[in-house]
């Protein structure tokens, strides 16, 4: 009876409670719901988006993370700066440097594509007026490599110089304009050395006005250095044009042996006085070696000549 009496009070308490329930979606106090209600209406500051603030005009403060930086600013200038403890024995040296002329290009087929095999920094020296020298010109330009005029100066031993050759016994314009002949007949070119000339480099008046064509068409000269008597890199220099002075021929002995010979006086050259010039020719033994021997690790950089004008 008790048990019964017990079962019967607690299913009067259950039925009391849930007559007094009220849902959240009934108009009704909320004082008088016994737990909490989940508010299911909009909020009438928020966004389109849900749970997101909503879009402001306001320009945003970013960090300075996301700032460029201002490049005067001593934190900034003070990085691109090598400290000032330094020394000069802590740098490492420049390298030494070497540059390659291939003169007498033109002649024919075989050396034009030869010479158009070399390393790019490889300078050809095309001869006026020649069967290959326009054509060796355009795909040399198509290549980015640099040219220069091979311009045939006279000698010494009276050896025939061919076409566009120029000659002592020649007048100021007869000899300029020779030598723009020569200029116009060899595309891209962007400067001028001497093929033979170890007679007219020693004359300062016909050397003049080579460096006066030099300084109307913007021109580097180089000096061939045929003669030791020559004064065609002194000329150029005192009429401020660009210039510089072979120091070693390559292939005067036309064999491998003597190439590499030659080769290795170069680069001994290069590391006393910090750079060095070669001048070869389109030889079979000349570029055979130069072939496999610029490909070989070096102890001095290959350059182009414009690098080491001066």
């Amino acid at each position: 009876m008790r048990r019964n009496l017990s079962n019967w009070a607690l299913a009067s308490i259950i039925a009391a409670s849930a007559s007094s329930v009220v849902f959240a979606d009934q108009a009704a106090d909320p004082a008088t719901i016994p737990f909490p209600v989940l508010d299911r209406s909009t909020p009438q500051t928020m966004g389109q988006i849900p749970y997101l603030a909503p879009l402001s005009d306001r320009k945003p403060d970013w960090p300075p993370l996301f700032k460029k930086p201002n490049m005067s600013s001593p934190s900034v200038t003070s990085r691109n700066k090598l400290p000032s403890d330094i020394s000069s024995m802590d740098a490492l040296p420049e390298p030494p440097k070497i540059a390659i002329v291939i003169d007498d290009v033109g002649y024919n087929r075989r050396g034009m594509e030869e010479s158009l095999a070399l390393p790019l920094p490889v300078v050809l020296a095309i001869l006026p007026e020649t069967p290959y020298g326009a054509r060796a010109a355009q795909r040399a330009h198509l290549q980015e490599r640099i040219t220069i005029l091979h311009a045939p100066m006279e000698n010494e031993r009276e050896l025939k110089l061919g076409p566009g050759g120029l000659y002592v016994n020649m007048d100021e314009q007869t000899f300029k304009q020779t030598l723009n002949a020569d200029l116009d007949s060899t595309p891209y070119v962007t400067g001028v050395n001497n093929h033979m000339g170890s007679l007219l480099t020693t004359h300062s008046e016909h050397m003049g006005w080579v460096m006066d064509i030099m300084a109307e068409r913007s021109l580097f000269f180089i000096d061939s250095l045929t003669s030791p008597q020559s004064v065609a890199h002194a000329t150029a220099v005192e009429r401020g044009i660009r210039t510089v002075t072979r120091d070693i021929f390559l292939d005067n002995v036309r064999s491998e042996v003597a190439i590499d010979k030659q080769f290795e006086r170069l680069l001994k050259r290069a590391h006393k006085q910090g750079s060095a010039i070669a001048i070869g020719h389109p030889y079979p033994e000349t570029t055979r070696y130069l072939k496999r021997r610029l490909t070989q690790p070096l102890s001095a950089q290959l350059v182009t000549i414009d690098t080491l004008l001066k």
